[in-house]
C-alpha cells in the first residue's frame, strides 16, 4: 500500500525529536501493511485511528486505489477525531 501524509502530518513528524520521529515512521511502515492497532473510526465511512504509546495516527483507506493518506499525527490529548 502506499501512504501519503498531508501537509499537518508532515509538519508534525519535522517538529518531533529523532527518536519520536524514527518510533512513528516504523509505526507508518507497519500502517502500510496493516499492522498495529487500528480502529475504524464510528460516524465516519473509511476514517480510522492508529495507536502507538501516547501518539495517535488518523488516516483514511482507500480502498479501490490501495493509498492510506495520513490526516494528522498528535498525542493522544492534542488530537481531533
Amino acid at each position: 500500500m502506499q501512504i501519503k501524509l498531508k501537509k499537518r502530518a508532515q509538519k508534525y513528524l519535522d517538529g518531533v525529536d529523532a527518536n519520536t520521529r524514527r518510533k512513528l515512521y516504523k509505526a507508518l511502515d507497519r500502517l502500510s501493511r496493516w499492522e498495529g492497532d487500528i480502529v475504524r473510526l464510528e460516524g465516519a465511512k473509511n476514517r480510522y485511528r492508529c495507536k502507538i504509546d501516547h501518539y495517535r495516527i488518523l488516516f483514511t483507506w482507500e480502498k479501490d486505489d490501495i493509498i492510506i493518506t495520513v490526516v494528522e499525527i498528535n498525542t493522544r490529548t492534542n488530537i481531533k477525531y
